[in-house]
């Protein structure tokens, strides 16, 4: 009984390109890619291995590449979520105005804007009066002393 070992790369590679082998046509047309991938890659590998400096050029230049990359997703997902937060704040708007006015009909919403533009030109006018009478006296304080809010 044989034991279950690995077998060495020289068999998987002969074992590959044997004849026996039922996807050695799909297998050849990879191994010349290889080779032609080999061939203009051996060249450049050689250039950077001799002149560290390249090589460290072309490191630096990669990495700032990645990080450009990986920055440009950031602000492409930060983007996505700020527009669905803006679309869905618009429609959620024009969603609950529609719902206002069907269910308040034309007269009360002219009623509530009645009110509303009332109640805004009573505060208004409150602090209006209030600065006036602050300006008039002469003790305009700032809003924040050191012993504490006003």
């Amino acid at each position: 009984m044989r034991s279950h070992q690995l077998t060495s790369p020289p068999e998987w590679s002969s074992y590959l390109l044997s004849s026996s082998n039922p996807f050695r046509p799909y297998i050849l047309p990879f191994l010349s890619y290889t080779s032609i991938l080999k061939a203009y890659t051996t060249p450049l590998l050689n250039a950077l291995t001799q002149k560290p400096d390249l090589a460290t050029l072309a490191l630096l230049l990669l990495i700032l590449f990645l990080s450009l990359k990986i920055l440009n997703m950031l602000l492409s997902t930060v983007m996505f979520w700020l527009r669905l937060v803006s679309k869905v704040l618009f429609w959620g708007s024009l969603a609950i105005v529609g719902l206002w006015m069907w269910t308040r009909g034309p007269e009360g919403i002219l009623e509530d804007l009645g009110y509303w533009g009332r109640a805004w030109t009573e505060e208004y006018k409150y602090f209006a009066d209030r600065a006036n009478q602050r300006m008039a006296k002469g003790t305009q304080q700032p809003y924040c002393s050191a012993s504490g809010w006003n």
